[in-house]
């Protein structure tokens, strides 16, 4: 008894190691040995919690102190120097609600991905023909002049999908998938999207003939996380869209994967249940 007194504290300190018993206390000491283990792996994961929780504040400080510079930079110049010209005031305000605009954005992702991790947004759910509602989508973007010179070929096996959906948030998802694949390749990459339904599922495939990514960058795709962006000349977004993707698709009980090949381009495939 004095023994399993001892391996109990053991634990309790993290010091245990597992023992080989038999006889009358084999059973007890089996148990031993997984509640250790199973201890152990909790400690492992909750320091990866916690180290993934501290680079995540230092990264919303950095992405949110980033386009703070240039703001505070350009206020600084219009405030001491009072001769500059009207078309460098209106390039210095421009630049500014540039990256004011990238504030708001990174605000609202925050925001939404806590909203979405926490279950706090209802899903107000639809029937639609989700191909029409693709179409749209498409059409949508490509009207934006900045996406205008790019090309998205569609394919669709049906001309009519019947799925019950948020329209808002499946809008958001779809968005963060094309517009990434645009803001990561250049003005030559093309789309190609590809619907079709099999038994009860429908499935999307969202691919790009960009650059692509080594199996290291895809393994943490959608994971939240930062680049750091230059947001003076040109924002290519806050590192969330692909989580609060991911996290759009679960809800509305789907899936999502990703393939890539470096040099070659990127395929993500989303599936959702058919009613």
């Amino acid at each position: 008894m004095s023994r399993l007194s001892a391996s109990i504290r053991e634990i309790a300190t993290r010091s245990y190691l597992p023992i080989q018993a038999h006889g009358a206390f084999r059973d007890i000491y089996d148990s031993l040995n997984t509640l250790d283990t199973e201890i152990k792996a909790s400690d492992r994961l909750r320091e990866q919690t916690e180290k993934m929780r501290k680079e995540w504040i230092a990264n919303i400080t950095h992405d949110l102190k980033t386009p703070l510079s240039p703001i505070k930079g350009y206020a600084e110049i219009l405030q001491e120097h009072s001769t500059k010209t009207e078309e460098q005031c209106k390039r210095y305000a421009h630049i500014m609600l540039k990256n004011v605009s990238y504030m708001e954005t990174l605000i609202d992702d925050l925001k939404l991905t806590y909203q979405l991790e926490n279950g706090l947004i209802p899903l107000k759910r639809q029937e639609q023909n989700f191909i029409r509602f693709i179409k749209e989508l498409i059409i949508d973007i490509l009207n934006n002049p900045e996406y205008a010179r790019h090309t998205i070929h569609f394919d669709a096996s049906e001309e009519t999908v019947l799925i019950s959906f948020d329209q808002t948030l499946l809008i958001r998802a779809f968005q963060n998938l094309i517009i990434n694949a645009f803001l990561h390749g250049n003005e030559n990459t093309e789309l190609t999207l590809q619907i079709s339904v099999a038994d009860t599922m429908l499935k999307i495939v969202v691919s790009d003939n960009g650059k692509g990514m080594t199996a290291e960058e895809t393994g943490s795709l959608f994971q939240r996380y930062y680049r750091g962006t230059t947001t003076e000349h040109k924002p290519e977004g806050t590192g969330l869209g692909l989580a609060i993707t991911k996290s759009i698709v679960e809800l509305h009980g789907g899936t999502i994967s990703v393939s890539s090949i470096p040099g070659i381009g990127t395929a993500f495939q989303i599936q959702f249940p058919v009613n």
